[in-house]
């Protein structure tokens, strides 16, 4: 940690003088170093020269600009550094003037030159507080905007808030959406490397962005398959809906981001989404200092199917049933209009299934 700045704004050459005896020890020992100015214009100069002195110890009279209108002028340009006020102005006008205008402390002349370094250490001590505090917001705000990249606003919020945000396993009723690139692994097998990490980026980035516009909250990336819950922090009656209206806005971005990709030359990319609704177990696992959120059941594991075949029904997404039985009759237009983009394809069997789920399918192309 470096040694504290304190500049002396003090007109009188014995001030400098005094401070220099005094506090041969400290200066010698690196615990202070001492920055001296004659009047306020000086210590404006010194200030702006050397941002990070922290402590000022101030005479009120002064020539070119005493102590009380440097003291205004340290507000106006929220300049950070504490202020001592040095004095035999000690009158409590002055000291209630000093104070108003953002003065930390105030020591009379003659001075009493060990009440003057409690006087120091004391505002020194509370200028430490006050920059760890800083820091400490500064991380929290740092890992808030970390978390922000991978969870909804209002997911983030409690994760923020509470020691344990998921807590232990528990049985909710969520939406569960898959998307990938389709065709990915073999596009990957012709790509120098750099080039796969910048498209996972670029298509991770999109889908991520329609999944939090929708209230969603990703689980986790695998390779270029994203898997997204609506249901977190709280189920919402609306759960289902939004995963359906986030799959409609990822086939949207996908196709502007294909307008991008044609203009510079590349080839169009295909995604597909599978969509389900259902009962399935969420909380932390893990221990200690490696914890993960997890989602899993039968509805994740048809979430996943669904989304393969969309490889076989040459559609961008397939939904499960249960998530068109959960939306209902949509209460707006727009909702009316984004379930009659599906098609009823019926029953299907899904590998490694033995039952039939009924799906549908997008009608419209990517």
């Amino acid at each position: 940690m470096s040694m504290p700045k304190i500049l002396a704004v003090d007109d009188e050459t014995d001030f400098e003088l005094l401070l220099r005896q005094r506090f041969r020890r400290q200066i010698r020992n690196g615990e202070f170093e001492f920055r001296f100015a004659r009047h306020g214009e000086e210590a404006l100069a010194a200030l702006k020269a050397e941002p990070d002195i922290e402590l000022m110890l101030l005479d009120i009279n002064m020539p070119v600009m005493d102590g009380l209108t440097l003291l205004s002028e340290l507000r106006d340009c929220e300049l950070p550094v504490r202020a001592i006020i040095v004095s035999a102005y000690g009158d409590m006008a002055n000291i209630r003037t000093a104070m108003n205008r953002g003065a930390f402390d105030f020591v009379t002349k003659p001075v009493d030159l060990t009440d003057l370094e409690v006087t120091m250490n004391k505002t020194l001590a509370e200028i430490g507080r006050v920059r760890e505090i800083d820091r400490q917001r500064a991380a929290a705000e740092r890992a808030r905007a970390n978390l922000a990249r991978y969870f909804s606003p209002n997911l983030v919020d409690m994760l923020a808030e509470r020691d344990e945000p998921l807590g232990t396993l528990r049985r909710e009723t969520v939406a569960v959406l898959f998307v990938d690139i389709v065709g990915f692994t073999q596009m990957a097998e012709g790509m120098p490397p750099e080039a796969v990490a910048a498209l996972l980026r670029q298509f991770h980035e999109r889908m991520t962005a329609q999944i939090f516009a929708c209230g969603g909250t990703v689980d986790k990336y695998i390779g270029d398959e994203v898997l997204a819950v609506f249901g977190l922090p709280d189920v919402r009656p609306d759960d289902a809906f939004n995963a359906l209206k986030c799959a409609d806005l990822m086939i949207a971005a996908l196709r502007e981001w294909n307008r991008e990709r044609r203009r510079t030359g590349e080839p169009p990319l295909a995604i597909g989404i599978g969509l389900n609704y259902g009962p399935a177990v969420i909380g932390d696992v893990g221990g200690g200092q490696s914890l993960s959120f997890t989602v899993i059941g039968d509805t994740v594991n048809i979430a996943s199917r669904l989304q393969r075949l969309t490889r076989v029904l040459e559609t961008p997404l397939v939904a499960a049933d249960a998530v068109v039985e959960a939306i209902g009759t949509p209460s707006s237009p727009d909702g009316a209009a984004l379930l009659a983009r599906l098609r009823d394809e019926g029953e299907q069997s899904l590998r490694g299934r033995s039952g039939m789920v009924r799906i549908w399918a997008w009608g419209d192309a990517a």
